[in-house]
């Protein structure tokens, strides 16, 4: 069994790991969801009679719980989401909730990609991914995309 730690033999080269801007986009639309649905008994009246019927604590609570939800997975995502380049590998660590992830060899990258939404854009928050190897690594939340990964081609290419 292979050891999860990083080789601290290998000079580091970046890190990074999962911004806060990233998760605005999910906040948002989970918060404007829950709003909707807490005021929507003011201007629909087939939805306020369905909450009378099931009960409108219940109803109005699930947004809410919906946004618990995407918080806390959002936390979760800023504290344990790492990455690090080094000067022979691209090492991910997505936290104690997922399996390890091996790292990918620089020799081993073919292509190294930075993507993002409009909104992503707009907040300078994107994915990179890294092919090589026969696998993809998808680095999510990334601050400055396009940083990350023409740092990871300079390496893969030195």
């Amino acid at each position: 069994m292979s050891d999860a730690r990083p080789d601290p033999a290998q000079a580091d080269l970046a890190w990074s790991g999962y911004h806060p801007r990233a998760a605005v986009p999910v906040l948002v639309l989970a918060s404007a969801g829950a709003l909707f649905v807490s005021t929507g008994r003011h201007y629909l009246d087939d939805f306020s009679a369905l909450a009378a019927r099931v009960s409108a604590l219940a109803l109005f609570a699930l947004p809410w719980a919906a946004c618990a939800c995407a918080c806390a997975a959002y936390l979760y995502k800023c504290v344990t989401y790492t990455y690090r380049l080094t000067d022979r590998a691209v090492h991910a660590d997505f936290g104690p909730l997922f399996r390890p992830v091996p790292p990918l060899e620089l020799r081993d990258v073919s292509a190294v990609r930075a993507r993002a939404g409009p909104l992503g854009r707009l907040l300078g928050v994107g994915r990179v991914e890294v092919r090589g190897a026969g696998r993809v690594l998808r680095l999510p939340g990334v601050r400055d995309p396009e940083a990350l990964a023409n740092r990871i081609r300079a390496a893969a290419h030195s």
